[in-house]
């Protein structure tokens, strides 16, 4: 059931020059899956009733942004790659892909469901009823 895909690498100079390179599915080139591929995205009315709320009521509020956070998403599509010069000593082996990769067409979905269960199990976060990306738990 494993399917042949396509990628590419992207690379990028950052403004502290840093560099950074990503290889990136070509998500165009891959059937659309059967059921929703897009992941939810907390609103701003939501962000700010939340903030407003920690406020009158003074309480604390942590904020974190996720870098790279599709890597640690397994994926729910099949692909496979050759491996082309760019992986030197591995060129023209398989390579399976296992993780929910930039450019693939369920990968934002992917990730969604899978933060949605590391938040809830692990960290004992609560989904809110009226913005299910909006999520809560008591101070320890």
């Amino acid at each position: 059931g494993w399917k042949k895909a396509s990628g590419h690498f992207i690379w990028d100079v950052k403004m502290d020059f840093t560099r950074k390179a990503r290889w990136v599915k070509d998500g165009h080139r891959t059937a659309a899956p059967e059921s929703s591929s897009y992941a939810g995205v907390v609103s701003r009315e939501s962000i700010r009733i939340a903030l407003t709320y920690a406020a009158l009521h003074g309480l604390p509020v942590v904020a974190a942004d996720i870098r790279n956070a599709y890597l640690s998403a397994p994926s729910s599509e099949k692909h496979y790659i050759i491996c082309g010069p760019e992986f030197g000593e591995h060129e023209g082996c398989v390579a399976l892909i296992r993780r929910a990769l930039y450019g693939g067409k369920a990968a934002g979905r992917d990730y969604w469901h899978y933060l949605r269960k590391i938040m809830h199990n692990d960290f004992g976060f609560q989904s809110s009823r009226g913005d299910p990306d909006v999520w809560f738990r008591e101070a320890s």
